[in-house]
């Protein structure tokens, strides 16, 4: 089984090695956010105030997020260059460090949060009804934050390993629970906001037992265990070294949505603070797909760079760019066409709605801009970069969009809330092409892995991992 994982990320034409890691984490995102969509719905009948106590909540739910995906996608991008180089023992040791510090963080997060809860909730915007609304939803939300964490480590580990189907079952089928359990808890026994916020904690639970069971089981290349807890100054170093800006991008994304919130009821009230929460969510559908073909990338180029093998790297970034783009291209002119349609499922009011209609549109302008954007920042977490992955992650979500969510308004209106992320994505796609184009221009990538301990392997690399395996 070892054997035919890391055979696809070697021998297999780009195409399928990259289709075949991406379509189920495709597939188990895209169940996510329609989830999103549908569990969105489900609060948006109970009316504007608990539609807006979501979006409040929001920051919260992307810090958490921020340190999941720092283990996640750290600790991933880290064994993907491991396993091409064959140093099993030491991939061990990087797996189990990032899901016991996910861990630990995700109970440390919790019980800070819990303590000033009220409070933080203020900070993203919450005030009157809506904070009373927000803290139902917020308690229980919080209370799952450990198996969020441990749920994103275990997803990005498990697709570096080339897992990727069992990384979208557990996540198909805790959202698939979530969509079930949303109408009982909220309607069937009267639990209202906090019920919706229940129901996600249990599935994130449910989740996390699915992920953990493929290590539990030892059907995975790799081991997880306290045994192979050996955190060392460099081994963190390398985790971090692509974790961190993933978590600043992310920490920066909570920070920015909380100034969102305080921007969009300065300008605009609840109303303009509940389309922007809709919007967000519609804007995960092809997200959730551009980022799935991301992820299948990934371990392509972490492999074959670790490998040495530099024509599969340039393949696989080609193929990404393209079919990234073409994903963006078809869902903006979805949302061109059908985005009033799309609001009226959320049973909103004429206000909230005319508002998320020109939110779509804003996003839709700028959406292939960042999947090209996404797709280089991708490829430079996969060859350990941490400088510019940190780079970028701090233009789109601190450098350009902070700043565009208090200026664009004093010229737009609540058209500047609306269109803020649009505006960063397109100073961000211009920020990354001033740094790939010279980065290739100038081969970079040959002379990095010329600099690399060992010319380009074939069959060693497999031959060890069987072993181990």
């Amino acid at each position: 089984m070892a054997d035919k994982r890391l055979s696809l990320l070697k021998d297999a034409p780009i195409s399928k090695a990259i289709n075949q890691m991406s379509l189920p984490a495709i597939g188990g995102m895209l169940v996510m956010a329609i989830y999103n969509v549908v569990d969105t719905m489900f609060v948006a009948w109970l009316g504007t105030d608990a539609t807006s106590a979501t979006q409040v909540v929001m920051p919260l739910m992307m810090l958490t997020s921020a340190f999941g995906l720092a283990f996640g996608i750290g600790g991933g991008s880290y064994l993907s260059r491991l396993l091409g180089q064959s140093d099993l023992k030491k991939a061990d040791a990087a797996a189990s460090v990032s899901l016991f510090s996910a861990v630990g963080f995700g109970i440390l997060f919790t019980l800070l949060c819990l303590w000033r809860m009220e409070g933080v909730l203020e900070l993203f915007g919450a005030r009157g009804a809506v904070l009373e609304e927000a803290k139902a939803y917020g308690f229980h939300i919080l209370l799952g934050s450990t198996f969020a964490m441990g749920n994103m480590t275990l997803n990005n580990l498990l697709r570096s390993e080339g897992s990727a189907k069992l990384a979208m079952v557990g996540m198909g089928v805790g959202s698939i629970l979530n969509v079930f359990l949303d109408p009982l808890f909220i309607f069937g026994f009267g639990w209202g906001i906090g019920g919706a916020a229940l129901a996600t904690t249990l599935s994130q639970g449910v989740t996390f037992l699915i992920q953990l069971s493929h290590y539990r089981k030892g059907r995975s290349v790799i081991r997880i265990g306290l045994r192979h807890w050996a955190p060392n100054r460099e081994l963190f170093g390398e985790i971090m070294k692509v974790g961190v800006p993933t978590f600043l991008r992310q920490m920066l994304f909570s920070v920015s949505i909380g100034f969102l919130n305080n921007g969009a009821v300065l300008h605009g009230g609840n109303e303009l603070l509940a389309a922007v929460g809709i919007v967000s969510k519609a804007g995960m559908l092809p997200m959730y797909v551009i980022l799935g073909i991301g992820q299948g990338f990934q371990p392509v180029v972490g492999y074959n760079f670790g490998a040495g093998n530099k024509p599969r790297v340039l393949e696989a970034l080609r193929y990404t760019l393209l079919a990234g783009a073409g994903v963006a291209g078809i869902s903006s002119l979805g949302m061109f066409l059908f985005g009033e349609w799309f609001l009226g499922i959320f049973k909103a009011s004429e206000a909230v709605t005319a508002y998320g209609v020109r939110g779509l549109r804003m996003l839709a302008a700028a959406i292939v801009l960042m999947a090209v954007t996404n797709t280089i920042g991708i490829f430079y977490q996969a060859l350990g970069k941490g400088l510019e992955s940190l780079l970028l992650s701090v233009a789109r979500q601190g450098l350009f969009y902070i700043p565009a969510i208090f200026l664009a308004p004093l010229h737009l209106g609540t058209d500047g809330i609306l269109g803020a992320q649009a505006i960063a994505d397109t100073l961000t796609f211009l920020l990354t092409l001033s740094l790939f184009l010279p980065y290739m221009a100038k081969d970079r990538l040959s002379l990095e892995m010329d600099s690399r301990p060992g010319p380009f392997r074939t069959d060693k690399p497999m031959e060890q991992a069987v072993g181990h395996a």
